[in-house]
């Protein structure tokens, strides 16, 4: 009975989704607020026609670091830059070359300042004794100072000085004692500069591998840690055995205390199985060069994005196994678990003089979590190294830096029309203001006939145009429509309408609620 009154639910569920749009159940509108909705995906937008999802590249800007001190003879590794008051903040790794390791190369961790974000200095720590000198940058961390694949952020959960900033990094040599089980370890300090291991055996937090840049931080989204690390899947022929090489893809996990996420066994992490309590939320597909086993993830760059709310950015980079060619990419999530790369072109264009070596492409990206906001811009920064990814280099002293990348606020991705009236319709919600504010481009074309133009109707329930706008024919991150009728929208405040944004030769990044008149 309960199975035959499901169907019928089901059923009855699907008729009235096909009724007329008057007749079907109405969508509860949203709360919104004065919240920025970007326009990355189709979580706000009901209709579109004549207009699509465009992927806007960021720029290469110069290189800001090169490999140019003696503990980096190897080259540069990976990088992250947190802003703090006037000051930018970079934790970057350098390579050496050591003969009396395994694998022969090291990587430690290092130390830079700038109030530019351009020209960076690098403080003599006195920490970390190179050459039989401490007048360097290197950090003292990790067992015989190795430090792989870190990321640095600031703790806005706890209320203990000490742990402000915290770090998650590889920490190879201190377990290597304990065989070939990989491990992740964290880090916790006052300052930034002066770090220490956390109270756990060996200063594990999680098992994982480290040969990329994980990344941790807490989410106040479902307040708890998280962490993005390295996981792998080998192909198997209809036997089961293995095949091929293991793709390289990223797993997720979560915690409460940033001491202790998920553990597994020794078993299940030699087995390049996301080990239990780790979701794997990036992988290469049939999109990707060389079908769905050409190709790798190999980092994240996972970031919360700090200028509107829900609002997830990745940037992986992906590894070609034919050329060895490393690509950084975009990725978008709403929740950073459900993870869409619509795009599966470059995001930050590989460096046009690269060189080719036979099939091999001279080049590998890999962008470093985070960003800073510098008036209208955002900037990004990330190493990359003039070598394909699998070019025997060690010691040879790799050509490589650490370079910025400039995006527009918002500007990852839009939505674009051409020569064609195109119109984008949001779904419904609740207006709480007195105006809309939009980031926009509408200063594309100037033509006689059909140049530019960006317009915002109000729509209500009814399906009836409340307020339209003038239309706007100019390029900011803040265009504040002028109503044909009326200064703003007062009247229609507490009322669920919709936005429909008219456009030609346009692009349409964000728009948001704002409570201000509009003269302001």
């Amino acid at each position: 009975m309960n199975l035959l009154r499901s169907f019928n639910r089901a059923i009855l569920c699907v008729a009235l989704s096909a009724l007329p749009g008057s007749m079907a159940p109405a969508a509860q509108p949203r709360e919104i607020g004065g919240s920025k909705q970007l326009f990355i995906d189709e979580e706000m937008v009901q209709t579109v026609s004549k207009v699509e999802f465009t992927l806007n590249p960021a720029r290469r800007a110069e290189r800001v670091l090169h490999a140019s001190d003696p503990w980096a003879s190897a080259g540069l590794g990976f990088v992250n830059v947190i802003q703090e008051g006037d000051d930018f903040r970079m934790w970057y790794e350098v390579w050496t070359y050591v003969e009396q390791i395994p694998g022969h190369w090291m990587s430690r961790l290092c130390y830079a300042v700038s109030r530019d974000g351009i020209h960076w200095m690098k403080p003599r720590l006195g920490q970390f004794e190179f050459e039989g000198s401490k007048n360097n940058n290197i950090i003292a961390l990790g067992h015989r100072g190795y430090v792989n694949g870190h990321h640095v952020f600031i703790d806005p959960h706890t209320n203990n000085r000490v742990e402000k900033y915290k770090m998650i990094f590889g920490d190879f040599y201190r377990v290597a004692s304990r065989g070939p089980y990989p491990s992740i370890s964290g880090a916790i300090s006052s300052d930034g500069i002066n770090w220490k291991s956390v109270d756990t055996p060996d200063g594990i937090i999680m098992p994982g591998d480290t040969d990329t840049q994980d990344v941790a931080f807490y989410d106040p989204n479902i307040k708890k840690y998280v962490a993005y690390v390295r996981s792998n899947c080998w192909q198997r022929d209809e036997s089961g055995k293995r095949i091929g090489r293991p793709s390289r893809r990223v797993a997720r996990a979560q915690s409460n205390d940033f001491r202790q996420f998920p553990q597994t066994s020794r078993k299940q992490a030699d087995d390049w199985r996301p080990p239990p309590g780790l979701d794997e939320i990036l992988a290469e597909d049939e999109q990707d060069p060389g079908g769905k086993w050409g190709s790798g993830i190999y980092t994240s760059a996972a970031t919360i994005y700090p200028y509107a709310p829900g609002v997830y950015l990745f940037f992986p980079t992906l590894m070609r196994y034919d050329t060895g060619e490393c690509t950084i990419q975009l990725a978008t999530s709403r929740d950073g678990i459900h993870v869409q790369r619509r795009f599966h072109q470059p995001y930050v264009p590989p460096n046009p003089n690269a060189k080719r070596l036979g099939k091999q492409l001279a080049y590998s990206g890999y962008m470093g979590p985070g960003m800073v906001r510098v008036a209208d811009q955002l900037w990004m920064y990330g190493c990359e190294d003039d070598v394909p990814h699998d070019e025997p280099w060690y010691g040879k002293g790799t050509p490589s830096g650490i370079h910025r990348y400039v995006q527009r606020l918002d500007g990852f991705i839009s939505l674009d029309a051409r020569d064609k009236l195109g119109t984008v319709t949001t779904k419904s919600f609740v207006l709480r203001g007195r105006n809309v504010e939009v980031n926009a481009d509408a200063d594309l074309a100037q033509s006689a006939s059909k140049g530019s133009m960006l317009a915002v109707e109000v729509i209500g329930t009814a399906g009836d145009v409340l307020a339209e706008s003038n239309p706007m024919r100019s390029d900011s991150v803040a265009l504040r429509p002028q109503w044909k009728k009326g200064k703003d929208l007062s009247a229609l405040i507490d009322t669920p309408i919709q936005l429909r944004f008219k456009m030609r030769y346009a692009k349409l990044y964000a728009f948001q609620i704002v409570d201000v008149p509009d003269n302001e």
